[in-house]
């Protein structure tokens, strides 16, 4: 059973094989992944700071129509020259000014708030920010970005207030030339708002944060937002980062069970001092295990799989293995089983091990070897064994071999290893040769008369016993007479067989049998079996 021992190996080592492919594709993946991961980080950082300063470039240009409004720079220039409180008049005439330019800004460039400020840095009015109402002393003249605008400067910049908001300035001017009478400030609140629309314009994951809480998140289709909230445990350790630290941006960092990887950025500016920044995030494009690659499959990479190439590959392994199953099992059991129905039956007495290949020719040759001592055992004689069935084909020269022997009290033993027993095979011929003439008897004596068979059948088969006065010779000549006509009533060619040769053939067989049992004589008998001719040989000891 090579063949299907061998294509069990070859089916275990590729599925070893398989599988360690598996793992090492998993693990090559989630490297590439990780790696993947830390580049697009980067990459989302540097989009979303991008988005912060073009959005405040676009922001800025709508504070054009604030600026440019004559009523707006009227009585911003009044409130600038008035060295106490601020007129009503100029409140309620800016109040309105802006209420109106700030209805016809574009939704997607709209601020949250808008504030109107003189030379002195006083809020002269405002629109939205209800915290300023009727505070009269508000002002935004001390912040960086509003005192540039108060010079002539566009500046934008990040305010921590009550919430984190990004600011755009510009200088509201008179006169060409003329140093200015004011400034418009508009504020966007960083909310879960805004950052969804940055977002959805970047395809980055970002969540603000500001005195180490999230204050704002948003996240693409298929990102879980919530995520986003592991990156509080984490702030308490950012400031470690020499990176951040220095320059304002993290390496790429690894938290919570899902692997999620985060970039942190600061804002610039008044923000950077109060801890204030973005953190982007994104989940590694990673496997869990050789099956993971089903999971993450869809039905795009599934269609460009070689369903058909599969099939026939795994197809033609299980018929390989099919076939060896039963050219090297199936077939040879089959054979076995049948020729033990026979035994069973009684038309054998004795497996034929030359019909068996592998195991089952030594099973069968076991079974043999069981059956003859257990019929010795029990003084069983057994019927002479053909070496044809044991051995397979014989040479038709003529020859004799070794014989049963039951023994009424010795085993059944095979002489020099050969089989059990063995029917003479000879030649085929047609004419009816003359009965070989014996060889003459010491003292000119007569020989004894012989006894004839009993009948053609195999149940009288004819049988040789001296007596006790007549010599081993003429035993031998009378069982030689016996098998010849024994043979010839079958209708067998016995010409070239001779005395001579059956002499030596007995001796030889006597001498081993003797030599092996002990026994002081062996007694030859003729007996028909299939049809033939056959001998038996019996040692007995008395």
């Amino acid at each position: 059973m090579l063949l299907s021992r061998f294509w069990y190996v070859v089916v275990g080592l590729l599925l070893g094989v398989a599988t360690f492919v598996l793992f090492l594709a998993a693990g090559m993946y989630n490297r590439v992944g990780a790696r993947s991961m830390g580049e697009a980080l980067s990459s989302d950082s540097q989009v979303v700071s991008w988005y912060l300063g073009n959005d405040a470039r676009q922001r800025s240009a709508q504070l054009i129509a604030f600026a440019l409004d004559p009523d707006v720079g009227k009585y911003l220039q009044k409130s600038s020259d008035s060295d106490g409180k601020v007129p009503e008049e100029a409140r309620d005439k800016v109040g309105a000014a802006l209420r109106k330019v700030n209805s016809q800004v574009q939704a997607e460039f709209g601020f949250d708030a808008v504030f109107a400020v003189d030379q002195h840095g006083r809020v002269v009015a405002h629109v939205g920010y209800e915290q300023a109402a009727g505070m009269e002393d508000f002002e935004l003249g001390g912040y960086p970005v509003v005192a540039d605008a108060l010079h002539g400067f566009i500046r934008d910049d990040t305010l921590v207030l009550d919430r984190i908001y990004r600011v755009v300035t510009r200088p509201v001017e008179v006169e060409a030339g003329s140093f200015p009478a004011g400034a418009i400030v508009g504020a966007r609140i960083i909310d879960d708002k805004f950052a969804r629309e940055l977002s959805s314009r970047t395809g980055a994951a970002v969540a603000f944060y500001t005195r180490g809480q999230r204050v704002a998140a948003g996240a693409p289709e298929g990102f879980d937002k919530a995520q986003l909230d592991q990156i509080v445990s984490d702030l308490g350790t950012i400031e470690g980062d020499a990176d951040y630290t220095e320059k304002g941006r993290s390496g790429i960092r690894t938290i919570g069970g899902m692997g999620l990887g985060v970039q942190y950025s600061r804002l610039p500016g008044e923000a950077w001092e109060l801890g204030a920044g973005f953190a982007v995030g994104r989940l590694p494009a990673q496997v869990k295990g050789p099956l993971g690659f089903f999971k993450q499959a869809d039905d795009k990479d599934k269609k460009g799989v070689p369903v058909p190439l599969v099939a026939g590959i795994a197809l033609g392994a299980m018929f390989l293995g099919l076939l060896f199953s039963v050219f090297e099992h199936s077939r040879p059991l089959a054979i076995f089983r049948r020729e033990a129905a026979k035994m069973a039956k009684g038309e054998v007495d004795q497996l034929a091990p030359s019909k068996f290949r592998g195991i089952y020719r030594k099973i069968a040759s076991d079974l043999n070897d069981g059956v003859d001592k257990v019929a010795a055992k029990g003084g069983v004689p057994r019927r002479a064994a053909d070496l044809t069935q044991v051995l397979g084909d014989l040479p038709a020269e003529p020859q004799m071999s070794a014989f049963s022997f039951p023994g009424d009290a010795q085993p059944s033993t095979p002489i020099a290893s050969a089989p059990s027993s063995l029917e003479p095979t000879l030649p085929s011929a047609p004419s009816q040769p003359r009965l070989p003439k014996p060889p003459p008897r010491h003292g000119g004596a007569p020989p004894p008369p012989r006894p004839q068979p009993s009948g053609p059948s195999a149940s009288a088969a004819a049988e040789a016993a001296p007596s006790s006065g007549e010599s081993e010779a003429a035993d031998w000549l009378a069982v030689y007479e016996e098998f010849v006509k024994l043979k010839q009533q079958c209708g067998e060619n016995v010409e070239g067989f001779t005395y001579e040769k059956f002499e030596q053939t007995l001796k030889k067989n006597r001498d081993a049998l003797v030599q092996r049992h002990g026994a002081a004589k062996v007694k030859f008998s003729v007996y028909i079996k299939d049809g033939k001719a056959a001998l038996k040989a019996s040692p007995i000891k008395t």
